[in-house]
């Protein structure tokens, strides 16, 4: 695989990803995503997801993460994206978090 295939990402798959997760983090300051193509440690191909946050006084409630990698695969799968996501949250350093229990 050439690093020119790793490299693109169609702009269908980054707006859809984007869609998953302003559905599901809008109301926790959901800004935008970067996604990018890369390889993972096996050397297989996966999709990056740095997921941009800005302060938000609501607390994230972790749950909210339940079965996001699960959502995020259905959509990509409807576009033909077989690559893995691997989401990375970048929440403002202030943003307070609960979780549920």
């Amino acid at each position: 695989m050439t690093q020119d295939i790793l490299e693109k990402v169609d702009p269908r798959v980054q707006h859809a990803i984007s869609a998953v997760l302003r559905k599901r983090f809008g109301d926790y300051g959901f800004r935008n995503a970067h996604v990018e193509a890369g390889l993972d440690h096996d050397g297989d191909p996966i999709l990056l997801i740095d997921a941009y946050y800005d302060f938000s006084k609501r607390p994230v409630d972790t749950s909210a993460m339940l079965g996001l990698t699960r959502a995020l695969r259905e959509v990509l799968q409807t576009l033909g994206e077989t690559r893995f996501p691997h989401v990375r949250h970048q929440f403002d350093d202030r943003q307070k978090v609960v979780r549920e229990t």
